[in-house]
């Protein structure tokens, strides 16, 4: 840390800007292969935790489509990382790579919508932003897609009652592993703390989009992300691979995108800069449009946040053993002086696939609804559900389903495939 904060004052480091975005896509590239590594269950390996294509059509592909697909995206991620800019034969592997990347990492997510995790999503946008965008723009279009990252997620994770959520549980850990115990136990300072935690991030966002203030905002990313790694990593609540793979991504993509100053370009024509106005203006329309429930939860990068929809089934005490088998060690148990018990969907797809569950209403309908299929008609159930208002996000609306005849009903308000396989 100290060291960064001496470069701040002796940011005399010149990169060219074709450089730094081919340093970027070669971060991203590697971070992609070790993620799928890390939770190769979601990719390539078989699993109880059922898949939901994005179209009933994709449901129909075999293993062997998959796997096919999941190797094409692997080797596309290596010509990425090994091949250069500027090269002819070795530019031309590269657009070639990009082009094969970005279209088996569709289509799997076609397969299942579960690997649509954040970190392929900002692979695959930048992949399309290389291959779309004019070279001179891409490292501003970049930059942007970074921006709303951290912007978006501090956004998505605006709450009243911070103790209770992602934001929460960090805060706490963070100040149990510096000895500062006592500060959890003192509610107006924890959530004080909370607040200055999600605000930061957001400072962090908007100084990156300013030449001037991004040296800073590469410290503060940079900061965050190494405060995140020692909450989240093996000395404090011991997440599973891919979230800290995620975290470590951004030590190293920030200063490969922002540190130190720019090469001046040549002349650029009036209708470039359209473009690149009309690129811009996409990457962050996409993610704002998230928090009003328009695109999904984890591409509008609400991270850490206990904005997007939850589903919670419940069922009987005495019909624990009437789920699936492959459900039955994720059934808690029921409260006091109560007779439900909550079924841990999110721990089943973080068992099973290394990753969370994705958090998105249709999803996490189709997830239920195949536990459902497979259990005896009469079973008894609830399912209780928490989803933020539309333009209010911060604030959540409740309600609860109880039979076979209301879940069915819920399908039509989906568009996308909501068919567990």
């Amino acid at each position: 840390m100290v060291i960064l904060l001496s470069l701040v004052f002796r940011s005399n480091l010149t990169i060219h800007s074709g450089n730094r975005s081919t340093a970027a896509i070669r971060v991203f590239a590697a971070f992609e292969l070790a993620l799928i590594v890390a939770t190769w269950p979601l990719w390539g390996g078989k699993t109880e935790f059922p898949e939901v294509p994005m179209w009933p059509i994709a449901a129909t592909t075999g293993n062997w489509s998959t796997f096919s697909l999941l190797i094409l995206l692997m080797v596309s991620a290596v010509g990425l990382m090994v091949c250069s800019r500027r090269n002819g034969d070795s530019s031309r592997i590269r657009k070639y790579s990009a082009m094969a990347a970005l279209l088996a990492g569709i289509l799997l997510v076609v397969m299942n919508q579960h690997r649509l995790q954040p970190w392929h999503w900002l692979f695959l946008l930048n992949v399309g932003s290389l291959l779309f965008v004019p070279p001179q723009h891409l490292l501003a279009v970049m930059r942007h897609t970074i921006s709303t990252v951290y912007v978006c997620s501090a956004l998505s994770r605006i709450t009243p009652t911070p103790p209770g959520s992602a934001t929460g549980m960090i805060v706490r850990q963070l100040l149990t592993t510096f000895g500062l115990t006592g500060w959890t136990s003192n509610e107006p300072a924890f959530v004080a703390i909370c607040h200055v935690l999600t605000s930061g991030e957001l400072l962090i966002g908007l100084l990156l989009l300013f030449r001037k203030t991004q040296c800073w905002g590469c410290v503060g990313a940079v900061s965050l992300h190494a405060l995140l790694l020692l909450a989240l990593g093996p000395l404090g609540l011991n997440h599973h691979a891919g979230v800290l793979l995620w975290n470590l991504c951004f030590i190293f993509i920030v200063p490969t995108l922002f540190w130190g100053t720019d090469l001046p370009q040549s002349t650029i024509p009036s209708g470039e800069f359209d473009r690149r106005r009309l690129a811009t203006i996409a990457v962050w329309l996409f993610p704002v449009s998230g928090l009003f429930s328009l695109a999904d939860n984890w591409p509008s990068w609400q991270l850490y946040s206990s904005r997007p929809e939850s589903w919670i089934l419940y069922v009987h005490e005495t019909a624990r053993s009437a789920l699936p088998v492959s459900v039955q060690s994720f059934i808690s148990d029921p409260a006091p002086m109560d007779d439900w018990c909550a079924v841990k969907l999110d721990r089943w797809s973080l068992e099973q696939t290394r990753s969370p569950i994705y958090p998105e209403d249709r999803f996490q309908f189709a997830i239920i609804r195949r536990i459902l299929a497979d259990a005896p008609e009469d079973l008894k159930f609830r399912i209780e559900i928490s989803s933020p208002e539309t333009v209010r996000w911060w604030r959540r609306e409740w309600r609860q389903i109880s039979s076979a005849e209301a879940l069915s009903r819920e399908q039509a308000r989906f568009l996308l495939g909501t068919m567990a396989n």
